[in-house]
């Protein structure tokens, strides 16, 4: 899950940097991603003391509470800290100014997705780096975003689509000086820019996916970003801010993994991948004498969304893309 969360938070609250409120943090997720913007605040109460203040860190089992004197933060005690109760969590975090606190979820789990519209109901923020809330049914949808107008407060998920690209909040600025939105097109996922990137480098499908795995860019089990599903959820989010009605059965979409290794599990099937590089080595040779490549494309047109593997030019803007790099064209009345 890549984020900047404090660059986030700063930016979608005008007041964060100038109101003399403390906004107050509570964060839920302390891994790798957590762990960061955890060292970030801290850094920045190092800078500007009294600006920001965590009132506590949770994982799946443990909730750590800070005191208030407190500007430096670690979790070295998280594991010895009291049980994770999301009742007594929400309970305390409802006693202070309504506004004031910032629900901030790194988890990707579907019990902290469960917690958004009790939170933003009692007056608090949510900043979420997770996809699954957004992505859920069309009334889910419908109803966190309702529900942060009435209680007046942020909803804000800038990092579930393009990493740090400022693409949703784009997005909504065109739309809300009155431009119309006609068409997005994307290559939206790091993990399949760098496997594509690597194969026109002549490096096996199989090697591609096993580094990819291996430098953090692919899951353990590189099926999750194979399957094509985290570009589904990010074109499902892009279309409904367009103001789009959408389910998952709508969107037509492409998967990598071949149907004879979708029912292993993970060991088995990243010993069974090299099947699979004869295709890919065939397919990319075809595209290069045309001077032409594959990359992992999507594409929103009149409400609907499809995406999948696609042949462009190498010259081309989505062509050059390489390493984990995004890319997004997005087509309006005006532009």
């Amino acid at each position: 899950m890549k984020m900047k969360h404090l660059s986030a938070i700063k930016k979608s609250f005008p007041e964060f940097n100038s109101s003399r409120q403390v906004k107050k943090v509570f964060l839920a997720g302390v891994g790798a991603v957590g762990g960061t913007l955890l060292k970030q605040l801290s850094d920045m109460n190092l800078k500007k003391p009294g600006l920001v203040r965590v009132l506590g860190v949770c994982n799946s089992t443990h909730v750590q509470w800070y005191h208030q004197s407190k500007s430096e933060y670690s979790i070295n005690s998280l594991k010895r800290s009291p049980e994770k109760k999301w009742d007594s969590i929400l309970q305390k975090l409802q006693t202070y100014e309504k506004g004031s606190v910032i629900f901030v979820d790194v988890t990707g789990d579907t019990e902290t997705a469960d917690l958004y519209p009790d939170l933003l109901k009692a007056g608090i923020h949510v900043v979420t780096a997770s996809k699954l809330a957004n992505t859920r049914t069309q009334d889910f949808f419908n109803t966190l975003h309702t529900s942060a107008r009435q209680n007046e407060v942020q909803f804000l998920y800038e990092t579930n689509v393009g990493a740090g690209l400022p693409i949703i909040r784009t997005i909504k600025s065109l739309i809300e000086t009155g431009d119309e939105i006609l068409e997005i097109s994307g290559v939206l996922s790091g993990t399949m820019t760098f496997l594509f990137s690597e194969m026109d480098k002549g490096v096996a499908f199989s090697n591609s996916v096993i580094r990819a795995r291996a430098l953090g860019y692919a899951e353990p089990d590189p099926r999750d970003d194979l399957s094509g599903e985290d570009v589904v959820r990010k074109f499902m989010i892009l279309a409904r801010v367009c103001g789009h009605q959408i389910e998952r059965e709508q969107v037509e979409s492409e998967t990598l993994i071949p149907d004879q290794l979708m029912g292993l599990d993970a060991s088995l099937f990243l010993e069974k991948l090299p099947e699979c590089n004869s295709i890919w080595q065939n397919r990319l040779e075809n595209e290069h004498s045309k001077q032409c490549t594959l990359r992992y494309v999507g594409h929103l047109k009149e409400g609907k969304i499809r995406i999948g593997v696609e042949s462009v030019k190498k010259s081309s803007a989505f062509g050059q893309l390489s390493g984990t790099n995004n890319l997004i064209q997005i087509k309006t009345k005006r532009y």
